[in-house]
């Protein structure tokens, strides 16, 4: 459980009213208020279990009003389910405020950050410290900056086969038991204090993970978004072949990709667990190997049928065979008395002489004109 004395020891604010009771307050939500509708009377909306937070404008609105009025109000304000009051910026604690604090044992602080800083930061910490949580047997590596959890049955292997990735240069987060919180739709993976940087390995025993291969391949935490099933390797049993199919993991309500990898002596688990973790950063990319194939091969059986369409184009044209008949099977037959010539065409240009026969003349004359006998007038 968490409370408003934890809140405090973590941020250091300083404490101005409240006993122990009131300081072991749970905390139960990680959103917060600033209450200024409520100083001015407005409850309609308000949320009775969360922190409140009381900066620069709610100082001047107390200020500026009737000292009663904003009383009563604060009453309402500080309610046995409101786990803690911030005062920020350093800011004195208004009267009214302090003194209804006090009189409804209500946690009352004050801090020296600014009101939007500390509202960010309290909320992200609480969206971790009050997350849903659980623990799973199982290895978590950090593989190509992919925090990848390794399940399987105990005695397959799990631990032997993150020691190769760390070999490799990749990160352990946790061996044999990890913890897991859903922080604002993330899966956090981390490892239990007690065996942070610790390894179990059959035959040897406990190592030390930092001291063998160095402070870099240790990591405290990581985003989980990958699961890898180790399975014992079966003959008979069915696995993915193409990798259209994708399955999916379930945990705290958050669903991961799930790779189940079979296991056996003769192969090397370490690459496969890294070519696993490839080919789902390239999926998260854009490139998925399987419906490349699957194109692939959709467009090799469309250029095939079209290689086959014009093979049989080109024997139909090799034969002579050329048909504009939508109905091949029924032949076409001529209809009578439909473009018939009734009149024999004559054609209406007239040939006067041809080069030919011209040059045939010409001839013809030059003979006759070397053989007319010579008169005596012409000589």
């Amino acid at each position: 459980m968490f409370t408003s004395l934890d809140l405090a020891n973590h941020f250091g604010l300083k404490i101005l009213s409240g006993d122990v009771t009131a300081l072991k307050k749970p905390v139960q939500v990680a959103e917060l208020d600033r209450p200024g509708l409520e100083l001015l009377g407005l409850f309609q909306f308000h949320a009775k279990n969360r922190i409140m937070l009381i900066g620069n404008k709610e100082v001047a609105l107390i200020n500026d009003s009737d000292p009663d009025f904003i009383y009563k109000n604060c009453v309402r304000i500080a309610n046995k389910e409101c786990p803690a009051i911030i005062v920020t910026h350093n800011n004195p604690c208004p009267d009214p405020v302090l003194k209804a604090a006090k009189d409804s044992n209500c946690p009352l602080f004050t801090s020296t950050a600014d009101t939007s800083r500390l509202m960010s930061d309290i909320y992200i910490y609480l969206s971790e410290a009050l997350a849903p949580k659980t623990a799973l047997h199982a290895c978590l590596l950090e593989i190509y900056g992919i925090g990848v959890l390794l399940l399987g049955e105990s005695g397959i292997g799990k631990s032997e086969i993150s020691l190769e990735l760390i070999k490799k240069g990749h990160r352990l987060i946790a061996d044999d038991r990890v913890n897991i919180a859903a922080v604002r739709g993330k899966l956090i993976g981390t490892c239990p204090e007690s065996i942070y940087g610790m390894m179990e390995v059959r035959g040897i025993g406990i190592i030390d993970v930092a001291r063998m291969f160095g402070i870099n391949s240790l990591d405290k935490r990581t985003h989980i978004k990958l699961v890898i099933n180790l399975v014992q390797f079966r003959q008979d049993e069915p696995m993915e072949r193409v990798g259209m199919k994708t399955d999916r993991y379930e945990i705290l309500g958050e669903s991961v990709p799930l790779v189940k990898l079979p296991v056996s002596a003769a192969r090397s688990m370490a690459e496969i667990i890294e070519a696993a973790v490839t080919n789902y950063k390239l999926k998260d990319y854009g490139y998925d190997t399987g419906y490349e194939f699957q194109r692939r091969l959709s467009e090799l059986q469309e250029k095939r049928e079209m290689e086959r369409q014009n093979a049989e184009m080109a024997v139909g044209v090799k034969t002579n065979v050329i048909s504009m008949n939508p109905e091949p099977d029924v032949p076409l037959k001529p209809v009578a008395g439909i473009n018939v010539l009734t009149h024999k065409l004559v054609s209406t240009t007239k040939v006067v002489a041809t080069a030919e026969q011209n040059a045939k003349a010409e001839y013809e004359k030059s003979l006759q004109d070397k053989n007319k006998p010579v008169t005596k007038k012409e000589a």
